[in-house]
Parts: C-alpha cells; sequence; structure tokens
C-alpha cells in the first residue's frame, strides 16, 4: 500500500492522480514545490488588466461554453468582462464554474481580441467572503489532478501534513549547513516554501534549495577532480617536432591558437590526468591546435586516438594530418568500417607494437579488438554525437589518459560539465582572418521562388551550394509511396525526391549523398563537388562534419524547425571558409511552426557565437543527467538554472573543493 493514503483525503482516484503525476512517495510529495506565487493581498479590477501582468482578480461567472476542444468562462467584476480559456478537464470544469458563482482567479493575462487568462489558478469563493489573503503557491498541475480535484489548496494541506505528521532524515548534516551559510533544516526550508509569509520568503528559501541540489553534484565533481592529480603521464613541449609541422602548415597560427596551444601545453605538463573542452567556433581551426598539442605524446613514446563520428570527418582529418606527421617521423592510420580486413589487420598490430603512433577512427574504435601499446591521450571531435558510454569505453583502452573533447557549439551537459568544474574549458574565439559573417535568413513558404532564383544568379557567378533535406519527408519533398517515417528508406526517399526536383529547375549539375550509399559512391559526389564540377550538392545532415569546400558559400536547409540548433550551426559552418560573402536559407514549411520554435530560429539566426547557440540550447533542452546517460532533459536539476544561477554555481564548486581539503 502507498504511503500516501496515510494522508488525509487521499483515496485510490486521488492516488492514483498523485502517482501519475510522479508523486509516489511522502518525499515526492513534499519536493512537489509550487512552481510560482500569488500575491492575494491586492485584487487587480479588469480595468487595470494589462497584456503580461500577472493579476489577481475577483469574478463573477456570466456563462460556460464548450466550444470545440476547449472551455470558455466569461467572468466580469464592476470595471469590465475577462475570458477564462481551459484545454483540460472540461467535463469537471464545466460543471465546477458554473454561471452564478464567484471565484478568485490569479494568472498572467495574454490578450487576443480580448483579454484572456488560460488555465488560471481558481478558487470558489462562498457568499461574502473576501478573496484576500496571503500569499498562494501556485503547483504544477496535471490533467488527471484536475479530474481528481486535485487542486492547489490540497497539494499545499498535503504537503503541510506530511511536514508535520513524519519525520524526514536531513541529508546535509548539521555541520554543511553552518558551512553553506547556516542554512535551514530541511523540513523548516520545505514548510517556508509550501505556507510562505512573504515572497521575500519565498526567494531566501529557492536559495537554499538550490544550494541543497547542487552541493552533492558539486562534491562529486569535485572528487574526480581531486582524483585526477597524481596520474596521468607528463609530457613536455618537443619544439623539434613541433617545428617540422609548423613549417609544413600552410598557414600562420592565428593569436588565438596560439593561445589555445599554450593552454593544452600546461595541461599536459601538470601532473594530474587533463580532462578539458575546446570550444571552437566551426571553422576557427581546432584541428591544428589539437596535432600540435598530440605531438608531446607522439614524440615522448606514447600514442594518440582522434575519435570521430563520420566516414566524412575521418576521412578528412586523416588527410590533413596524415602528411603532416609523416614528415616529423610518426605514422597515422585511419581506421572505420570501411577499412578492409587486409588493411585493418595491419593497422591493429601497429598499434599493438606502437608502430603507428595515433589513429584516427570513427565508432570503430570501440571494437575489443582494437587494442594499444600506449594511448595516453585522446581526443573526441564532435563530442556531442558521442554517448557517455562510448567515451568511457574509449577512455578504457588507454592507460590514464589526457582527455580533450572538441566541440564547435558545446551541448547542453557538456556546457553544464564544464560549469562544474569537471572539464577545463578552453575557448577559440577567432578566426581566421579576411572571412565574413554568414547571412542567415529565414524563408517562409511564399518566398522561396525568389530565393530560388537568387541561387541561380549564384552558380552563374560561380558559387556552390549545399541543399539540406530533413530524414523525415519535408512537405516540399513529394513522395509517391510515403515510405516508413523516420527510416533510412525515407532519408534515401527525401534525398533523391529533392535531388529531381532541384535537378528540373535549372542549368546546373546536382549531385545528391545519403547514409545509406555505398563508401565510394559517396566520395565520388563529394569529389565532384570539391572539384566544382557539382554545383549543387543535396544532402541529408551527412554533411554535418567534414566537408570542406571553400568555393560553397550557401547552405539551403530545408525544414529548419526539425533539427536541433547544435545542427544547424555546424551545417551553417560547411560556408563562409572562403573570402567570399557566405549565406545560410532556413525554409520553413508553408503550414506555418509554433511561435516559440519561431522564435528559437530568429535567435539562431541572429548570431554565429557558439557559445550563445549553446546557451540557446541549454534553455530549451536542460542540461541531461550529469551523471548519466541522458543528454538532454530536465530531470536532474528541478529547480536550479544554469544560466540565471551560474554566480551561484561557480561559488559552490569553489566551496566544495575547500570542504574536501578540511576533511
Amino acid at each position: 500500500m502507498s504511503e500516501l493514503t496515510r494522508l488525509t483525503g487521499v483515496g485510490p482516484k486521488r492516488l492514483k492522480a498523485l502517482e501519475s503525476s510522479g508523486i509516489r512517495t511522502l518525499r515526492d510529495l513534499v519536493y512537489y514545490l509550487p512552481r510560482r506565487y500569488v500575491d492575494r493581498t491586492r485584487i487587480t479590477p479588469i480595468s487595470s488588466l494589462q497584456e503580461g501582468m500577472d493579476a489577481f482578480l475577483a469574478v463573477d461567472i456570466d456563462s460556460a461554453t464548450v466550444i470545440g476542444t476547449r472551455l470558455v468562462v466569461q467572468v466580469s467584476d464592476d470595471t469590465g468582462s475577462l475570458e477564462l480559456v481551459f484545454f483540460r478537464g472540461l467535463h469537471y470544469l464545466k460543471q465546477a464554474l458554473s454561471p452564478g458563482k464567484r471565484i478568485s482567479i490569479a494568472g498572467p493575462v495574454t490578450h487576443f481580441r480580448v483579454f484572456q487568462i488560460v488555465h488560471p489558478e481558481w478558487e470558489e469563493l462562498a457568499e461574502g467572503q473576501d478573496a484576500r489573503g496571503g500569499i498562494l503557491p501556485v503547483y504544477p498541475m496535471t490533467e488527471d489532478m484536475e479530474e481528481a480535484r486535485v487542486d492547489h489548496k490540497l497539494l499545499q494541506r498535503l504537503a503541510l501534513e506530511t511536514l508535520e505528521k513524519f519525520t524526514f532524515s536531513d541529508p546535509l548534516t548539521p555541520e554543511e549547513r553552518t558551512y553553506l551559510g547556516g542554512l535551514h533544516s530541511e523540513i523548516s526550508v520545505l514548510k517556508i516554501l509550501h505556507n510562505p509569509s512573504t515572497l521575500t520568503e519565498v526567494g531566501e528559501a529557492m536559495q537554499e534549495i538550490k544550494l541543497r541540489e547542487l552541493w552533492p553534484l558539486c562534491l562529486k565533481r569535485a572528487i574526480a577532480k581531486r582524483d585526477r592529480i597524481g596520474k596521468g603521464r607528463v609530457f613536455p613541449a618537443q619544439p623539434e617536432a613541433e617545428k617540422v609541422v609548423r613549417t609544413a602548415l600552410p598557414f600562420n597560427l592565428t593569436q588565438g591558437q596560439e593561445q589555445v596551444l599554450g593552454q593544452i601545453g600546461e595541461a599536459l605538463e601538470r601532473k594530474a590526468q587533463f580532462a578539458g573542452l575546446l570550444q571552437g567556433d566551426v571553422g576557427s581551426g581546432k584541428t591544428a591546435v589539437v596535432l600540435l598539442a598530440a605531438l608531446r605524446v607522439l614524440a615522448a613514446g606514447a600514442q594518440t586516438a582522434l575519435l570521430v563520428p563520420t566516414e566524412i570527418l575521418a576521412l578528412q582529418h586523416f588527410r590533413t594530418v596524415a602528411p603532416l606527421l609523416e614528415k616529423a617521423g610518426f605514422t597515422a592510420a585511419l581506421l572505420t568500417a570501411s577499412t578492409s580486413n587486409e588493411e585493418r589487420s595491419s593497422m591493429l598490430e601497429g598499434l599493438k607494437n606502437g608502430s603507428v603512433s595515433l589513429i584516427v577512427g570513427t565508432h570503430a574504435l570501440f571494437s575489443p579488438d582494437v587494442l594499444f601499446k600506449e594511448l595516453r591521450f585522446i581526443i573526441i571531435d564532435e563530442q556531442h554525437r558521442f554517448g557517455v558510454e562510448q567515451r568511457a569505453a574509449m577512455t578504457a583502452k588507454g592507460i590514464e589518459p589526457h582527455v580533450l573533447f572538441l566541440s564547435a557549439t558545446p551541448i547542453p551537459r557538456t556546457l553544464a560539465q564544464s560549469i562544474y568544474g569537471d572539464l577545463e574549458m578552453i575557448t577559440l574565439a577567432e578566426k581566421p582572418p579576411g572571412r565574413l559573417p554568414i547571412k542567415t535568413r529565414l524563408v517562409p513558404a511564399d518566398k522561396q521562388a525568389d530565393m530560388l532564383e537568387f541561387l541561380k544568379k549564384e552558380v552563374e557567378v560561380g558559387n556552390q551550394i549545399y541543399w539540406v533535406v530533413p530524414r523525415i519527408t519535408a512537405s516540399s519533398v513529394p513522395v509517391k509511396v510515403p515510405p516508413e517515417k523516420g527510416s533510412d528508406q525515407e532519408e534515401v526517399a527525401a534525398v533523391e525526391s529533392t535531388f529531381k526536383r532541384l535537378r528540373a529547375a535549372g542549368k546546373w549539375r546536382v549531385e545528391a549523398v545519403h547514409g545509406r550509399m555505398s563508401s565510394v559512391d559517396r566520395e565520388k559526389a563529394l569529389s565532384a563537388f570539391r572539384s566544382g564540377e557539382c554545383r549543387v550538392l543535396v544532402a541529408t545532415t551527412v554533411i554535418e562534419v567534414g566537408v570542406d569546400v571553400p568555393a560553397a558559400n550557401i547552405i539551403v536547409v530545408e525544414g529548419a524547425d526539425r533539427f536541433g540548433l547544435a545542427q544547424l550551426h555546424q551545417l551553417r559552418g560547411r560556408t563562409g571558409r572562403g573570402q567570399a560573402q557566405a549565406w545560410c536559407f532556413l525554409l520553413l514549411p508553408k503550414d506555418g511552426i509554433p511561435e516559440e520554435t519561431l522564435e528559437r530560429l530568429r535567435e539562431f539566426a541572429s548570431t554565429e557565437d557558439g557559445f550563445k547557440i549553446a546557451e540557446l540550447d541549454l534553455r530549451s533542452r536542460g542540461a541531461g543527467s550529469l551523471d548519466g546517460t541522458q543528454q538532454s532533459g530536465f530531470g536532474v536539476l528541478r529547480y536550479t538554472d544554469f544560466l540565471e544561477d551560474l554566480e551561484l554555481i561557480n561559488g559552490l564548486g569553489g566551496k566544495a573543493g575547500e570542504w574536501l581539503d578540511k576533511l
């Protein structure tokens, strides 16, 4: 039997509603905190309402009408009228909100033809009852709760009853509470949040909840960082090998690249296992930096692995680093799913005996038979494309290896880890000189014909175009027989349909690439695009990384609303690698998209800053599991905002280290 049934008024129906809402234990209940609070000490007249304000009103119900899938309730006071709109629990609400009743309501005001409040918090008032009161806690409500008549008042009563009747063991010791600034006991701070006297009191109590939530995670990160001290081989600079490679590079390093190389070098010289994240915008030159850093390891007789997510990117990296390393006397190898058995066998032997100094590889590197003589440095490019277990599997192949993650747009999870100090953040903000900002435009359906004419003129003057389609078939990419949703077959259909449409639209050579092509056919199409014979390349996100064609300065993304911000940033980064003006066109569907999604795309279009894009991603997706495998979501930190609470997080991270030193 559930322990929730020990509370007054919790029968089978309410128990089911609570459990379906994630409340299964008494601790779940007391931590089901209000999402906001309403100050009921002042009533707002309807005539004083303004769009966006959080209002508290006392009104009479004039009518309640179900219109389609919503319930519209007309209410009024002595100064005017207002609409209340509900989209769930209509059967119960139609009966509960009957004309003639007087209610108090609270919620944010919107304006759509008339002033409205959507799903307001409400409470029936008895005849002559004053609506005014203290601070009203407003809890997250679900349809199941509403159907079972679990309202804000009941949730508050159940939480306070639990805190009065039952004892909870405080996770923080009295010493920790004192060290963290004299925190209240757990029960005391929860009582404040469920029944506050003032909004100021709420703010102070929520700060304590955030500290309680962050403290064990910060301690864990501090322990992990401390455990790396004294581990990992020290790798001093290797000026002779570095001079050879620098001389062979077709460019001089920028000041930003030099600074970052110095930071990585310092980390490799410390007597501590290095774990870092190199954030560098698309095209900023991260590969040259990590190659020069890896020379320290190779020249000392140890090995380096460069792990990448796609065969295209692996091939590009290998073509870049192998000739440079050869000049310095080191051997590089490439391992992908397309590597022949004979080449693979020879390569594996070279890794075991140490004759292969650096391996560039895809997921093929995870294979159990890929063994190293002394793997000491692991570089993981486009790290957001690998899961936590995969990264751990790669690290397990080394001997206390130093690990460096590379990313043009850190996913929220990794950004969160860097905030906690588990990863050392290294930023390469400077791009090679002479590059112009990429102009990003959102293109609605009625403007896409005009865009096509612009593209034709650009091709005539020598420009080249990437045309990216989403995996799921866009409305503008018709297929005769709809394939299975989300399948590889659908991916092929989307590419081939768009390929035919574009080939017929202009006098240009069009090629197509997708995930189901053989590596030979894919490379043939890419080679034609690199050489300039092909002017338009239709592709899925297979070209997201690893394709570098300086003459291609336009990218068109169909169904832009279906891509994540990190993907869009990577795709946009395929352009702007030369000296000419680059363009990124984000095509919008003809049937429209939610305003929230449109605003997200507008924000993306307004910046090329990878960190700003990561912050947008963080706000919309959450940080994910800091200790598990979940890459996004809000399930781990329920009360802390990584951006708004950054100062708190940074300060607490330092205090965690100091606390460990005291123990």
